[in-house]
């Protein structure tokens, strides 16, 4: 028998200015290494750069993520925390 792994997009944000913009890259890597130990294939990473975390708006990484999921690209979202897909879960 073969084993597919899931396909799964990570999504990364960081909210200000004042944010080491490497904080986006370091919670790819952390999401990469979580997808690898549990056998995921990650196809799509998606990221947005000194964007709040409390509205959709402005966030066009989150928005591709959210067309590419209407395509059924991935099964599977990883973040670092949840806090960096929403403010408000």
């Amino acid at each position: 028998m073969v084993f597919k792994m899931k396909p799964a997009a990570v999504y990364a944000r960081f909210s200000t200015e004042l944010q080491n913009e490497k904080s986006t890259e370091d919670q790819i890597a952390l999401c990469r290494a979580y997808a690898a130990r549990h056998q995921l294939d990650v196809v799509a990473t998606f990221a947005d750069k000194a964007r709040s975390g409390a509205s959709v708006i402005g966030r066009d990484g989150l928005m591709q993520l959210m067309d590419a999921a209407r395509q059924q690209r991935f099964t599977v979202v990883i973040v670092e925390a949840l806090d960096r897909l929403s403010r408000d879960m």
